[in-house]
């Protein structure tokens, strides 16, 4: 490995240092003193599905802290048409409210931080995403002390734009869900127990019924298959999707495929491959519904998308295709049962959201890669 990586990884490193140091001399001086009763409790997490369903430990790790505090997540999906916590947490019954919002600016902003400062919040913790810069986090804390906020922290930087593939190459990154709770922890709070403290009630009478329609699919141990994802260059090719499809019907499994509305199309090719042993419920089922169908697999097969979140929090263990667009090992389903396939590329750590080279990290991997893979996980 060049030496030029590993000076500018030790650059990194002492870079990071600084940030954090100022984060927490900011927060100290704004916040001197902890209060000593917590009423009411803000939680600020934005994102899709998958970003949501990794800050479930460390959301009911802040509950379980606080049991009889007010909680209130704050969230945003970034995008109306795009599925967010709203979709995963409107019934769960251990968060008091959920507030969310559209992206703020100018008086967008200005009326989020007049809803904060209505709440009153004792505790105001952030849970930022991992791409966070310093000084959208150095706004931010001084956006919540203007709210109103009595005690605020969990502000913390993990990377740097530059070097990216030096940093990815020699340092370590934890996947999403242990780097938010090691923000939890930092918070003074015991965050050894990983739950997913998913509202299922109700969703499962459904998903037993839908599934009846089937009995063909019911006589074999069931496979999901999710082939879409948010971005381009994180979408390995259909047709391979099709094949492992294909293969693993041929040695007796079935598949189910899971997806949005948009991918409706996708999986439908994707399961006509399985022929009579392959069911396509792209957008029949709701993401709480896709969780029960996923609890009744014994195994997903997908692209970096929030569907192996899904999956982890659920407990069925998963293969999933990643390309090298981002820092190796945020994004990495959570657990040790799972498989990643990745490969390591020249323009590794890009974090474009089009790939100019045809998704060449994605297309290094084989379908027969993941049908072995596949077949060792369903033993």
């Amino acid at each position: 490995m060049p030496v030029g990586d590993h000076i500018r990884a030790w650059i990194v490193l002492r870079i990071l240092a600084v940030a954090n140091a100022v984060l927490a001399a900011l927060r100290f001086c704004l916040w001197p003193r902890r209060p000593r009763t917590i009423e009411r409790i803000g939680v600020y997490r934005i994102g899709n599905i998958g970003d949501i369903v990794c800050a479930l430990p460390a959301l009911s790790a802040i509950r379980r802290a606080y049991p009889r505090a007010r909680l209130t997540l704050v969230t945003s999906s970034g995008n109306p048409s795009l599925p967010g916590a709203k979709d995963i947490l409107a019934n769960a019954g251990w968060i008091d409210e959920l507030m969310t919002y559209e992206p703020a600016r100018g008086a967008g902003w200005l009326g989020l931080l007049k809803q904060i400062r209505q709440r009153r919040f004792d505790l105001w913790i952030v849970l930022p995403p991992g791409s966070a810069s310093l000084r959208r986090q150095l706004r931010d804390t001084i956006a919540a002390r203007m709210a109103g906020v009595r005690w605020g922290c969990g502000w913390r930087l993990d990377a740097v734009r530059v070097w990216r593939r030096a940093q990815s190459r020699l340092l370590a990154f934890p996947n999403e869900v242990d780097r938010l709770m090691t923000i939890v922890r930092g918070a003074g709070m015991q965050a050894d127990e990983y739950t997913f403290p998913l509202p299922l009630d109700g969703v499962a009478a459904r998903v037993k019924s839908l599934l009846r329609e089937h009995p063909e699919i019911l006589e074999r141990p069931l496979v999901a298959i999710a082939p879409g994802a948010k971005r381009e260059p994180n979408r390995w090719p259909a047709e391979r999707f099709a094949e492992v499809a294909a293969a693993l019907c041929a040695r007796g499994s079935a598949v189910v495929t899971l997806g949005g509305p948009g991918d409706a199309t996708l999986c439908a090719q994707v399961a006509s491959a399985a022929g009579v042993t392959g069911l396509n419920l792209a957008g029949r089922t709701s993401i709480l519904e896709s969780c029960e169908v996923l609890k009744r697999c014994r195994l997903l097969i997908c692209n970096d998308s929030g569907v192996q979140h899904l999956a982890a929090a659920v407990g069925t263990p998963c293969v999933s295709i990643f390309s090298f667009r981002d820092f190796k090992g945020r994004w990495f389903p959570h657990g040790s049962r799972n498989v990643v396939l990745q490969k390591w590329v020249p323009c590794a750590v890009c974090l474009l959201e089009s790939c100019p080279r045809d998704n060449l990290c994605l297309r290094l991997i084989t379908s027969s890669e993941v049908i072995e893979n596949a077949s060792a996980q369903l033993g």
